[in-house]
């Protein structure tokens, strides 16, 4: 495959992430993972987005209000809240109060795997137009090399920055995960909370990696109580390994 420079400068970047505070070892961050941007952007609109400057984390959002427009913010506010010690009934407040992934706030940064926005995960979603702009052929193509160049950058991170907790949302991506935030040979644990499944692991960096299940579809993570039974093993966990 022969990937276009463009798309490879933009894909090893900050692209995909919607930033907020990245951390630093001297104050440590917490950062919340998902796979990729949700919504329908065209293989042009993409053409467009190669040629932003992603070389630094995005500050962000304009104000904390906005994380209240997307469920699938929502649903973090209320698992981070929780890792907080604090009831997820309670995360309109947190997010008031904490202003996770917003401009000029401390302590949470947003990030994706994937840098490319589909409306779903589906390998369909990749046609002969994204193949022009990209160089890859196929989606299988894009995963292959994103695994490839783009988690080992994202590793980096990590290593540089230290956050303390890297939240990863999607059990179905767990070697994906590891290979961006652990090394290849790590063993997660695993524990079963409220029938839904936890597995953790601390990096050589001493971050505690944790991944659970999507917190928007109906076989996820999606019932209050269960978001604070997870937030509260987490939360515990961080305190265990030093990760506060």
């Amino acid at each position: 495959m022969t990937v276009k420079p463009d798309f490879a400068r933009w894909a090893t970047s900050y692209s995909g992430c919607d930033g907020g505070d990245i951390g630093s070892p001297a104050h440590r961050a917490i950062w919340l993972c998902g796979i990729e941007w949700g919504g329908t952007r065209s293989a042009k609109c993409l053409a467009k987005e190669l040629l932003r400057d992603e070389s630094q984390p995005r500050t962000g959002y304009p104000d904390a209000a906005h994380n209240e427009a997307y469920i699938f913010n929502r649903q973090a506010l209320k698992i981070l809240s929780a890792t907080e010690g604090t009831k997820v009934s309670g995360y309109r407040d947190f997010c008031y109060r904490a202003k996770p992934f917003t401009q000029g706030a401390s302590g949470y940064f947003k990030l994706n795997l994937y840098p490319v926005a589909f409306k779903d995960t589906s390998q369909s979603r990749w046609h002969d137009h994204y193949a022009a702009v990209t160089g890859l052929a196929t989606k299988r193509d894009y995963i292959t090399w994103c695994r490839t160049h783009r988690f080992a950058q994202m590793r980096q991170w990590a290593t540089t920055a230290r956050p303390k907790l890297i939240l990863c949302l999607g059990k179905d991506y767990r070697t994906d995960f590891k290979r961006a935030f652990h090394d290849e040979s790590a063993t997660f644990n695993h524990e079963s909370i409220a029938g839904r499944d936890l597995w953790w692991s601390v990096n050589a960096d001493g971050t505690l990696v944790a991944i659970i299940p999507f917190m928007v579809n109906r076989h996820g993570l999606t019932r209050n109580d269960s978001i604070q039974k997870f937030g509260d093993r987490i939360g515990q966990l961080m305190e265990q390994h030093g990760c506060r």
